[in-house]
């Protein structure tokens, strides 16, 4: 009985995590979901070269949010389970508001008085300073909000969760439409859009959120949240400049307008990120605290890495499929076509970075956040060495591989270290066969010739049996079953 009942808990616990990640997860990518759905209106106003200008501001947001936040929002994650006292969590969450807003208003102070010098050393001319300015302010709006939300989701406030966020989106888009399309802002039209969004988002979950603001305080909590911060911080830096190298790489090697197809090829790309990383990623950060210590964390925690891979392979598959479709009838800019060809391969390659907010709980349990500075070190040098090396042969086709193989590095070098410090089984067997099916896939489309939609839906219809057969156990496959079953009957009812 003991087994059965343990079985029972640990298909409850993997049902609340998918559960949440969908309520919480999808809330939170809504951000990134609207940038997604601006860019076929973007690329319509904006030039290839402005497009790449607007993708290196994305890059200084990217850069500046890594480190300005001062790992505060990580940490939260990190310690807000260690005591179970709501005094605790008053302090824990104050102390982590503060560090955020000294790192937002040195953001801001910084942003006044160096842009005119960034915009002359990045684009040549001081033309983009005060684009330089909104993108900075907004980017400390956003890093504010994010803590904020954060405490909204451990809190389990998720109406006023997803309240704030979807008015936010929609402030957000009317905005920048708004600004696009009638007053022609041009490229300040987004920036302006998410600093103004974000800083009314921020005061109404400020408000909202007031009563966990204590002003008994300890010396102890800033030393805990400034110590395991900073690393993670430094650690985000690095990860951000191994993402976004390869742009300022192909504006050193090519042009601006080179820039701007692979930007939106990257972007696109990074749909994966919006439906399965980051949703995933929200949710798994406090959960895996929260059962760090239970019997079945070992199990939970190997069926999670089956779950993720399936789940990721399954949208990638459908991308490589019909991504081309699906990108000639949202975007009509010709100049952009070629981005096409750069998609699969990063979303291929964001499949291998979502592995590491699983794979390095021994990493993170165990706060040696120093080893991801290591990774990202050597990773780094092995991006940049081999972009130099490629580009110029292979042009943005050789970042986007390039990009691959970085990954599937850091993923692999996490999974190592940490793995010594928490052991992780993996089921090796489920989570390698998806990945070595998804190039099968993209060599018969792109080389065998198979690319009609016949084929392609043919292509899906196979792998969905593969799937069925020989990725599922017996209980799972009893479990669809027993869902479509009823399903059935739902709809004979």
């Amino acid at each position: 009985m003991s087994g059965i009942s343990g079985a029972a808990n640990l298909l409850q616990k993997i049902k609340e995590v998918f559960k949440h990640s969908i309520i919480y997860g999808l809330t939170s990518s809504l951000q990134s979901v609207l940038g997604f759905i601006l860019l076929p209106i973007l690329t319509t106003y904006y030039t290839t070269a402005t497009f790449g200008a607007y993708s290196l501001l994305l890059l200084m947001s990217a850069l500046a949010s890594a480190i300005f936040y001062f790992g505060a929002s990580s940490a939260l994650a990190r310690f807000y389970y260690d005591e179970d006292s709501l005094l605790y969590r008053k302090k824990i969450i104050t102390t982590a508001l503060l560090v955020t807003f000294g790192g937002a208003i040195l953001l801001l102070f910084l942003a006044l008085i160096f842009a005119r010098y960034i915009s002359l050393s990045l684009f040549q001319t001081d033309q983009y300073a005060l684009a330089i300015i909104l993108t900075l302010a907004g980017t400390a709006a956003v890093f504010l909000v994010n803590l904020m939300t954060l405490i909204l989701r451990y809190e389990k406030k998720s109406f006023m969760f997803f309240l704030v966020t979807i008015l936010s989106v929609l402030l957000n888009f009317g905005i920048t439409y708004l600004l696009l399309t009638r007053f022609k802002s041009g490229i300040y039209a987004p920036l302006i859009g998410l600093l103004v969004s974000s800083t009314l988002a921020f005061l109404v979950l400020l408000f909202n959120q007031f009563k966990f603001i204590t002003f008994t305080l300890e010396k102890k909590y800033f030393t805990s949240i400034l110590s395991f911060g900073i690393q993670a911080s430094v650690a985000g830096l690095f990860f951000y400049i191994l993402e976004w190298v390869d742009r300022v790489i192909i504006k050193d090697l090519l042009d601006l307008s080179q820039v701007g197809v692979y930007s939106l090829g990257y972007r696109l790309g990074a749909i994966l990120n919006i439906l399965v990383i980051m949703p995933f990623s929200l949710i798994w950060a406090p959960t895996r605290m929260q059962y760090a210590n239970n019997p079945d964390a070992e199990t939970f925690t190997t069926k999670i890495i089956s779950y993720y891979t399936i789940v990721g392979v399954g949208v990638v598959m459908i991308s490589m499929l019909f991504g081309m479709e699906l990108m000639g009838i949202f975007f009509k800019n010709k100049d952009y076509s070629d981005a096409a060809k750069v998609f699969p391969i990063i979303m291929y390659s964001l499949l291998f970075y979502g592995y590491q907010g699983i794979l390095d709980f021994g990493i993170y349990f165990y706060k040696k956040i120093y080893y991801y500075i290591i990774i990202s070190v050597f990773a780094i040098v092995f991006n940049v060495a081999l972009n130099y090396w490629l580009i110029p042969h292979f042009g943005y086709m050789g970042a986007a591989f390039v990009t691959l193989l970085t990954y599937m590095f850091t993923s692999s070098s996490i999974y190592i270290i940490s793995n010594k410090l928490f052991y992780m089984r993996v089921e090796w067997a489920r989570v390698i066969s998806p990945l070595i099916f998804l190039p099968l896939i993209y060599l018969v489309i792109h080389f065998v010739g198979l690319d009609t939609i016949v084929y392609k839906i043919l292509l899906l219809c196979l792998s969905l049996i593969l799937f069925f057969v020989f990725w599922l156990n017996g209980s799972e496959r009893l479990y669809l079953n027993k869902i479509f079953k009823f399903m059935n009957r739902k709809n004979i009812d």
